[in-house]
This record gives structure tokens, C-alpha cells and sequence, in this order.
């Protein structure tokens, strides 16, 4: 009996990040590219409509090469359209699709309900909910020409960026957290059904960090050191942040068919085993 292989199998696989630019997005595109992949970066921040095969080294680049970047706007149809146009010509079809991009809540103005802004809320559904949906739906229509012509493809799947805060909520940003609700429960599930129909071996799964330790996340802290104890700590049984590389291991993990062929439709909370969100701080409580 030949020993059990615990290889990624990720070797030359098209993977397509949107968000690569971020601070978590950097992370997943070094994981994909020491796994062997070609991969595609999407971003906005990328100037458009310059692709690089080899990024620069210079600090508004990614930290290594192979890896081609891509500008897009994934609230904009047409823009999805295009990169998704532009990947596929440089590397095939896109096989994994990690749907990384949104607004989080560093850039977010925070606010009661009562003083919520509904051009805030407008912008992160168009950002968060309709731009992950421009994304699936970009993905799926790629598999399913590649299906017509009969190209053979592996690792067939799409992982969404969900979070805690679709679980649990967000007071001061309903919003945010609505949104990301939104695409770790309706859009997840029905995506669950749908992408089979379209390839047989296709995977839908979401991932749900808790606060992952970025070096923005680090300067929130420093500047309200109560944000530490209340988001890492308080209700995390790990009691501490999640590290970066934490994220992106659950992400390449369910990228892989030969590790996770038979998990579809499911939430991986990557949390340290996050119970909930404080309710009540000390100051309020006194």
C-alpha cells in the first residue's frame, strides 16, 4: 500500500486573489506562490491597466515574484470582467479563486446606528456583497467555458473572506458586519449548490478570521489600548490576535484538493476559538 500523500498539489495551479495588495492579501499571495502556483493578483490599488509578470522591488510592490498583478475594481462589472480576461490570458483558467477584497473596519468610519451613514453602508455593499458576487460569478463563468472546451483543470475552488463579525455583529458598524453575513451565509449556500452544476468537483468554502495581527490592527491598539483586550482577548480562548500566516494556511488548506477534496460549504473560523463579542466594556460597566 503506497504511504498516504500530504503534498498541497498545488503545483501550477491558476490561482486568482482579489485584495492581493492588502495586508492579508500579501500573505495569501506568498503562501500560493511558495506552493508553486501562477498567480494572479488583483487590486485596486495596482495602476491600471499595468500588468506585472515580475513585480517590482520597491515598497509598493509585492515582496516577490512570479506573480502577475492586476488593477481592478471588483464593485465595477467591467472591471471584474477585464482582470478576470487579463488572468486568464496569462495563465488559463482561473482553477481556485480566493475572494479576499473589501472595505474592513480600519477604513470604516465607526458610529451608533442612529448616526450610521447610508452612503457608507451603500458603499460596502457594493463593495463587500456585490463585488464577492461579481467575483463567484466571474470564477464560475470561467469554469464553465473551460468545461465547453474540454480543458483539463484541478483544485477547482472558490474560498470567500468571511469574519467574525458576521457571527457575532459589530455595534458600532451593522453595516460591515450585514455585509459580511451576507456572503458567509445566503451567497456561501447557494453557491454550495450552484457551483457543482456548473464543475462537478468544484468547492465553494468560506473563511472567517477573528483579528488578525496586521500592522495596522498593531497601531489601533497602541493608539486605544482597551482594543486589545477587547477583540483578542475577553471572549478568545487562545487569548491573543491571529497570526497573518494563520489565515492564509486555512486559505491554501482549502485550496487544496488533495487535503480538503470533501469540505464544501463551510465556514473555517479562524478565530482562536472566539466565543462572542464583549458586550459591555469596564468604563461602561462602572
Amino acid at each position: 500500500m503506497a504511504p498516504p500523500s500530504l503534498d498541497l498539489g498545488l503545483k501550477d495551479t491558476h490561482v486568482l486573489i482579489t485584495g492581493g495588495a492588502g495586508l492579508i492579501g500579501r500573505v495569501v499571495v506568498d503562501h500560493f506562490v511558495a506552493a508553486g502556483s501562477h498567480v494572479s493578483s488583483l487590486d485596486v490599488s495596482y495602476s491600471s491597466p499595468v500588468v506585472n509578470i515580475n513585480p517590482l522591488s520597491d515598497a509598493e510592490s509585492l515582496p516577490h515574484a512570479p506573480c502577475t498583478t492586476i488593477h481592478c475594481d471588483i464593485s465595477s462589472e467591467e472591471s471584474v470582467q477585464e482582470a478576470f480576461k487579463t488572468a486568464t490570458d496569462a495563465h488559463g483558467p482561473v482553477e481556485v479563486c480566493v475572494a479576499l477584497a473589501s472595505l474592513d473596519l480600519s477604513v470604516l468610519q465607526h458610529s451608533a446606528f442612529t448616526d450610521a451613514s447610508f452612503t457608507q453602508l451603500k458603499r460596502v455593499l457594493d463593495v463587500n456583497v456585490a463585488g464577492t458576487w461579481l467575483t463567484a460569478r466571474e470564477w464560475l463563468r470561467g469554469l464553465q467555458r473551460a468545461k465547453q472546451d474540454r480543458k483539463p483543470l484541478g483544485n477547482i475552488g472558490l474560498i470567500i473572506i468571511g469574519s467574525e463579525s458576521g457571527h457575532f455583529g459589530e455595534r458600532l458598524n451593522a453595516e460591515y458586519s450585514l455585509a459580511k453575513s451576507a456572503v458567509q451565509g445566503g451567497l456561501l449556500m447557494s453557491l454550495r449548490a450552484e457551483a457543482v452544476r456548473v464543475w462537478e468537483s468544484a468547492r465553494v468554502n468560506c473563511v472567517a478570521p477573528g483579528s488578525v495581527d496586521t500592522a495596522r490592527w498593531t497601531i489601533e491598539c497602541k493608539d486605544n489600548p482597551e482594543q486589545y483586550w477587547l477583540e483578542a482577548q475577553a471572549t478568545t480562548a487562545l487569548c491573543k490576535p491571529v497570526p497573518l500566516e494563520a489565515v492564509a494556511k486555512a486559505i491554501v488548506f482549502l485550496a487544496s484538493e488533495n487535503l480538503s477534496g470533501h469540505i464544501h460549504g463551510q465556514i473555517i473560523n479562524v478565530d482562536g476559538g472566539k466565543q462572542g463579542k464583549v458586550m459591555w466594556t469596564k468604563e461602561e460597566v462602572a
